[in-house]
């Protein structure tokens, strides 16, 4: 490995932390600085632009709260088994497994779909895309189910 390519795997690992922290701890401006200008977030909607990205984060919706409370609700997410391809001197794709605590207990998990460019010295989410592998029964994102009558 080149020391290059050592200071990208760095650049994009200090990235993942810093987007990763910035949205537990609802850090609009900090979250958005990790994606490119043009960034992308896609979850039911796409969420284009660094701009759009920041309005979406300071939604109340965001973070939801606990099923049967008024309580506010956390999230904590934790980054585990990360893949880093470099495709080229300034872009590369990166799968990062995550699991996420609630006020529940385990919520659920998943991993990133992201896609990195390098911009100046830093390394910033182009796109990402959250799949979701598993849901807790008791999540804080698990709908209610109607009730029988």
């Amino acid at each position: 490995m080149t020391g290059a390519e050592t200071l990208a795997r760095a650049g994009i690992a200090k990235t993942l932390a810093a987007c990763t922290q910035a949205g537990d701890a609802r850090k609009a401006e900090a979250y958005a600085a990790c994606f490119t200008i043009q960034g992308v977030l896609i979850l039911d909607q796409t969420h284009a632009g660094r701009e759009t990205i920041r309005d979406w984060m300071l939604a109340p919706s965001v973070i939801p709260r606990p099923r049967n409370t008024t309580a506010p609700g956390f999230v904590s997410h934790h980054l585990t088994t990360c893949r880093i391809e470099l495709t080229s001197e300034s872009t590369a794709t990166v799968k990062t497994y995550w699991f996420v605590i609630s006020a529940t207990g385990l919520d659920h998990s998943g991993y990133y779909d992201d896609q990195f460019e390098r911009v100046g010295d830093a390394w910033l989410i182009a796109a990402r895309k959250p799949r979701t592998l598993w849901v807790s029964p008791a999540s804080v994102l698990a709908q209610e189910k109607p009730q029988k009558l």
